[in-house]
């Protein structure tokens, strides 16, 4: 027979045992409760991110997703033009610019009406320098794209003919701009120097000039006396009509004949030969002399001076 301090003992014994199995009935139950609630919370978690990746799928659909893009050069190459077949690749690549433009741009406003509030939130857990081509790339390659709506031709049609209007507009007004040509500028160039050049110097004196400048060439030969004589009778002149461009060329560099050595050559318009004095020996026979003067009466006869 058990004493009275046993049946106590016992009682006590039974009623911690009790304490023990509600407490630990309790703890379980509470982290059953927090596991749905996780798993609750991840599986709309997941389907949030699931219609949100769908949506953004839908509202970055492009014009490009049934019309393919041109294959344009680099923009380094048409940069700055507006004419010829430059001009043309830079309104084409502007156009495909402003189309791109214009989807992002409903798209972003299509995804705040139809999130909302909800959506500022969602797009607030994006870091700041992320960009939507960012957030674009992250959507899951296994979400299928959205088939292009029946309105989307229409949809093309009045965006090109808003772009061909704004681009008339902005080339109309650019014509209206006064344009700082050379005749605007200062129209005479100084010269007053007799250069000496090789081929491709003889071909850029004649043509990259003005048409109203007057371009002489002396041809000579550096082992003819009568040559020189008539380059130092020619200087003088050079200094005294500093708007006419004047150089020399060896013979050799242009391939002319030894025999008609030394000549002079005048142009204009841009490369126009209006007196041709091949041979000024024979031109000049008259003279005792080759000076300044006599040069110059010849020079004046053909309207070179």
């Amino acid at each position: 027979m058990a004493t009275a301090a046993q049946q106590e003992f016992n009682h006590l014994l039974a009623a911690n045992t009790c304490c023990n199995r509600d407490s630990q009935r309790r703890h379980d139950g509470k982290d059953k409760d927090d596991d749905n609630l996780s798993s609750d919370n991840d599986s709309d978690d997941q389907e949030a991110a699931y219609h949100s990746a769908q949506i953004d799928a839908a509202m970055r659909g492009t014009p490009s997703d049934s019309t393919p893009e041109l294959k344009l050069p680099p923009s380094s190459f048409d940069n700055g033009r507006a004419t010829g077949v430059k001009g043309v690749i830079a309104d084409a690549r502007a156009f495909q610019t402003a189309r791109r433009s214009r989807w992002k741009d409903r798209a972003r406003s299509a995804r705040q009406s139809i999130f909302g509030l909800g959506g500022a939130l969602n797009n607030g857990s994006r870091s700041e320098s992320e960009t939507d081509d960012d957030a674009c790339s992250s959507v899951s390659p296994h979400v299928a794209p959205t088939q292009i709506s029946p309105n989307q031709d229409s949809d093309e049609e009045a965006f090109m003919h808003q772009w061909r209007e704004a681009r008339r507009r902005e080339l109309e007004s650019e014509d209206s701009r006064p344009v700082r040509s050379r005749r605007t500028s200062p129209s005479v160039r100084i010269y007053g120097f007799l250069d000496e050049v090789d081929a491709l110097g003889y071909l850029d004196a004649i043509e990259k000039v003005t048409r109203e400048t007057k371009v002489v060439v002396f041809v000579y030969d550096d082992a003819c006396d009568v040559s020189a004589t008539l380059e130092s009778a020619l200087l003088p002149l050079v200094r005294h009509h500093p708007t006419i461009h004047f150089v020399k060329v060896h013979f050799d560099e242009i391939e002319f004949d030894p025999a008609a050595v030394p000549s002079i050559l005048a142009y204009q318009n841009q490369g126009d030969l209006f007196a041709n004095l091949t041979g000024l020996i024979e031109l000049m026979p008259d003279e005792a002399h080759y000076t300044q003067d006599s040069l110059s009466r010849l020079l004046r006869k053909h309207n070179v001076l």
